[in-house]
């Protein structure tokens, strides 16, 4: 059974080799190579335009971060800019309304 299936393999490779001989006698070993170096040309022509449109894509995105990023800084200082503002309006308030407060009493007083 083994031996049937070693003739296979040696039919196999014989007409593989019948193929390839009969294809370099038609074509010629330079033909043969320049086309299996033109698909190998492709393949790796495909990978730098995929790999360049990936670095492409992340510098944008980086570009779009940094953005980000300064504009919350920017929010950030505008925020505490606020908040001071909301603090002294506060205090004012109080102080005004400790001097009504104050005159009122002296105007009661006095009546």
């Amino acid at each position: 059974m083994q031996d049937r299936g070693v003739k296979i393999l040696k039919m196999e490779s014989e007409s593989l080799l019948i193929v390839v001989s009969s294809l370099v006698g038609a074509l010629g070993i330079k033909e043969i190579w320049s086309i299996i170096k033109q698909k190998i040309d492709i393949g790796a022509k495909k990978e730098e335009r995929e790999e360049s449109v990936y670095a492409q894509q992340i510098e944008v995105l980086t570009n779009k971060i940094q953005q980000l990023e300064t504009k919350i800084e920017l929010l950030i200082e505008e925020n505490i800019q606020l908040r001071i503002k909301v603090a002294k309006m506060s205090e004012r308030l109080v102080t005004n309304a400790k001097k009504r407060v104050q005159s009122k009493r002296k105007n009661d007083e006095r009546n």
